[in-house]
C-alpha cells in the first residue's frame, strides 16, 4: 500500500529537524570535561593552576564557581587532582580540585592572640606557613581546625592576615587565615619579639658560627647570636667567615641575643633565569670557602661544581650554608647555562 505523498514529506521533514536540533544543540554539554592528575607548578597564581602531569604541563582556569575539596594549598609539589572543562575561551576551566591537605594538632593558647599580615613564603607546606612580616620570617603552624574560609587559595607570594596563638609545642599556631587586598604591606598587630626592641649590628662572620650560633666580629668586639626559627635569613644564605653581614638582633627571655634579620653586605642571590625540567639533576657535596650568595661552590666525588643561587631557590631544609656543610642540591640548567639550585637539603 502506497503512502500519500504529503506523509512522506512530512516524514522526512521530522527526521530533518531531530538532525539539525542535535547538530544545533549537543545534548550533553560535558562530553568536553575531563579530568587531570599532576602536581602544581611554582608558575601557579590565584587565576591559573599550571599543573604537571605525565603528558606536559596543562594550564587550567580557575574560577570563583571551582570548587575544592582539600585543596586550598596550591604550593609547588603538592599533588592534585583537577575536573575541567572547556570554556568558550578555549581554555580548559577547573570545575572541581581535589587534594589532600593535612595537618597535626596542639593545644593553643587562644586566650592570647596576635594578628600578624605578610606574604606566604617558599617553604610553605599544608602543615607550616612561612610569612614574611616587617619583623622578619615567622613560621606558623597550621592546624586541621585552622580556619581557612576567608582565602581563595594559599599561593606563593599572595598577601594573608592570620590570626595566631602560641601552641604548647613553643610554636605559633595560626587559627584563622584571610585574603589581605594589595600584593604587600607586610606588618605585625598586637605582636612582639620577647617584648624586647630591635637593634642592629654590622661586622664580619668569625669561625665558630654554626647553623644555630652566629659568631660576629665587630667594632665593638666578637658577639654571638644565637640563629633560630624566628630568623630571616632571605637575605643572608651564605655564612662564611669573612664575609660582611649586617644583624638585626634583641634580647632574649634567655638572656642571649638572637638575630631577627641577618643580611650581607657584599652580594645578592643571582637573577631568577628559567629553567629547564627536563635537565633536572640531584648532587651532594660540602659547601666550599669560595660560595656566595649568588653561586655555590660545591665540592662533589666527581669535582667542583659552580651553582647559582636566586630568589626562586628553596632553603626550608637548610637555611644557611656554612663552610663544610654537607648538602643535597636540586638543580636545573637555567636560559644563562648555569645549573640553578631549585632546592638546598641539609644531609
Amino acid at each position: 500500500m502506497k503512502k500519500p505523498l504529503s506523509v512522506v514529506l512530512g516524514t522526512v521533514a521530522s527526521a530533518a529537524l531531530v538532525l539539525f536540533n542535535v547538530a544545533a544543540f549537543p545534548a550533553c554539554t560535558t562530553a568536553a570535561e575531563y579530568t587531570y592528575s599532576g602536581t602544581v607548578t611554582d608558575q601557579t597564581t590565584s587565576d591559573m593552576l599550571y599543573l604537571k602531569t605525565s603528558g606536559g604541563t596543562i594550564q587550567i582556569k580557575l574560577d570563583s564557581s571551582t570548587e575544592t575539596e582539600n585543596a586550598k594549598f596550591l604550593l609547588p609539589g603538592n599533588s592534585l587532582t583537577a575536573k575541567c572543562y572547556t570554556g568558550s575561551d578555549e581554555y580548559w576551566h577547573a570545575s572541581k580540585l581535589t587534594g589532600s591537605s593535612s595537618a597535626g594538632k596542639v593545644n593553643v593558647d587562644s586566650s592570647n592572640k596576635s594578628t600578624v599580615k605578610g606574604t606566604i613564603a617558599k617553604g610553605t607546606s599544608e602543615e607550616l606557613l612561612y610569612l614574611v612580616t616587617n619583623a622578619g620570617t615567622m613560621q606558623i603552624k597550621l592546624d586541621t581546625d585552622t580556619d581557612v574560609s576567608g582565602v581563595k587559595y594559599m599561593i606563593i607570594g599572595k598577601s594573608v592576615q592570620v590570626v595566631c596563638a602560641r601552641g604548647s609545642d613553643a610554636y605559633m599556631h595560626a587559627l584563622s587565615i584571610s585574603d589581605v587586598g594589595g600584593s604587600s604591606g607586610s606588618s605585625t598587630s598586637g605582636l612582639t619579639v620577647s617584648g624586647s626592641s630591635v637593634s642592629g649590628v654590622s661586622g664580619t662572620v668569625e669561625k665558630g658560627t654554626t647553623s644555630s650560633l652566629l659568631c660576629l666580629s665587630t667594632s665593638g668586639g666578637t658577639m654571638q647570636i644565637v640563629l633560630d626559627l624566628g630568623t630571616d635569613a632571605s637575605g643572608c644564605r651564605v655564612l662564611i667567615p669573612g664575609q660582611s653581614v649586617t644583624v638585626n638582633f634583641y634580647r632574649g627571655s634567655d638572656a642571649w641575643n638572637h638575630s631577627s634579620k641577618i643580611v650581607n653586605n657584599s652580594s645578592s642571590a643571582a637573577s631568577t633565569v628559567s629553567l629547564d625540567g627536563n635537565s633536572r639533576v640531584t648532587v651532594s657535596g660540602k659547601v666550599s670557602g669560595d660560595t656566595t650568595e649568588n653561586t655555590l661552590f660545591l665540592s662533589t666525588s666527581g669535582g667542583d661544581m659552580q651553582i647559582r643561587l636566586d630568589s626562586n631557590t628553596n632553603f626550608s631544609r637548610c637555611p644557611v650554608l656554612l663552610l663544610d656543610k654537607s648538602v643535597q642540591v636540586v638543580a636545573e640548567r637555567g636560559s644563562d647555562e648555569y645549573y640553578h639550585a631549585v632546592e638546598v637539603i641539609a644531609n
